[in-house]
């Protein structure tokens, strides 16, 4: 039977990094999404990245953003499941993670599909990532064989390499969605080009169990004897990645190729690699902050805490989901688009806007909660 991870009988601290890189995360994403909404095309660089001096700044713009997703749904496998295992010596069925996980699955659907019906996006994209951690560990405890990490590293490389042969299934020259003749339901959800997939399940689930992985790992002895362990074990993943990703990619195939195992597809994904690595480094670098500045809980700490709420609203606010009516009615890039400067400063007040929201959401939602309890009074006796 393989050995598992150690887990000492202590509590395990928060992991504010984590929530200091959601809060940056979810900033990059409320000014990304708005300035690629309202910036007029004439502004936006039509070359490769760098190659036109024009467009420094919306260069270098455009690769940060690039960044925001993977980091989410890293951070989403990685936290989700350093809770999960913090669990591990309960049953399947009595761990409270369990049920808060089906329960948030549920959640994700609902909001994903009321906010954008007709595409396949992030909130759907996690939802089926913590379905798919769930299972996988319901597995892990059936079978007690093989270590978790070791399952979801596994299946985070299978989900990377599945991505360079869905993007070549063509029919006349022409990429077709797949499966091919099945519903669109479907077809968002694995590979529908045309902007039905915004985050198909391959490659994006393979950041979620990649993290997930990593959240095993921080709980093994030998990682918590140090403070510096988790800094230098991210920093060391982080590097790996970000600079040698087709060599170590290479090396597994070679390997693969002693017991006839062909694993080119998972060379092809190298770059998808490279991007894990660049947030590995992100961090490694907040991590090590954490570790030489006490933090405390704080407004922004608590913007990360709340991701969720952040980004249903901004949904509805921006691009008018549910609502039909947002700043996207009156400013797009179709239709009286803003110049760089008009876009900078209105993401600023965009951001602003959900920084006073979290700042005034817990009271409000304490009032709002004692409005209902003197509406509904039979409301407060069953919260007793």
């Amino acid at each position: 039977m393989a050995q598992e991870i150690s887990i000492p009988p202590v509590k395990r601290p928060r992991l504010y990094f984590i929530d200091i890189a959601r809060s940056f995360a979810i900033l990059l994403m409320l000014e990304g999404h708005f300035i690629d909404h309202t910036l007029g095309e004439q502004f936006r660089s039509p070359d490769a990245h760098f190659a036109n001096p024009d467009f420094l700044v919306y260069d270098i713009w455009h690769i940060i953003r690039g960044y925001t997703s993977p980091m989410f749904l890293t951070m989403t496998g990685m936290v989700f499941v350093y809770l999960l295992y913090g669990s591990n010596a309960k049953p399947f069925r009595e761990n409270k993670r369990i049920t808060k996980g089906f329960k948030r699955v549920i959640e994700l659907l609902f909001w994903g599909y009321l906010l954008n019906p007709r595409s396949f996006h992030i909130l759907q994209c996690i939802a089926f990532g913590i379905l798919g951690l769930l299972l996988v560990y319901g597995l892990y405890k059936l079978i007690k064989v093989i270590p978790l990490w070791v399952y979801y590293f596994v299946i985070s490389a299978l989900i990377f390499s599945c991505y360079a042969p869905l993007s070549e299934i063509k029919l006349d020259g022409e990429k077709i969605p797949w499966p091919y003749g099945w519903p669109n339901f479907i077809q968002n959800m694995i590979h529908a080009p045309g902007g039905r997939s915004l985050f198909p399940l391959a490659p994006s689930l393979g950041y979620t169990f990649f993290g997930a992985g990593v959240g095993v790992v921080l709980h093994s002895v030998w990682i918590n004897k140090t403070k510096w362990n988790i800094p230098l074990f991210l920093l060391t993943i982080g590097l790996s990645f970000t600079f040698f990703p087709t060599e170590i990619l290479s090396f597994v195939d070679t390997l693969g190729g002693y017991i006839g195992l062909d694993f080119e597809n998972l060379v092809l994904s190298n770059w998808l690699y490279e991007t894990m690595g660049v947030v590995f480094i992100v961090l490694s670098l907040l991590s090590t902050f954490e570790r030489l500045v006490t933090i405390k809980e704080n407004l922004f700490i608590r913007i990360g805490q709340n991701t969720l709420s952040i980004f249903i609203i901004h949904m509805m606010l921006l691009y008018g989901a549910v609502i039909k009516i947002g700043i996207g009615t009156f400013f797009s890039r179709s239709h009286n688009p803003l110049n760089p400067y008009e876009a900078g400063i209105g993401a600023g007040l965009f951001i602003a806007l959900f920084v006073v929201m979290i700042y005034y959401i817990e009271p409000l939602t304490n009032w709002f909660d004692r409005m209902l309890d003197i509406v509904i009074p039979i409301r407060k006796r069953i919260r007793k």
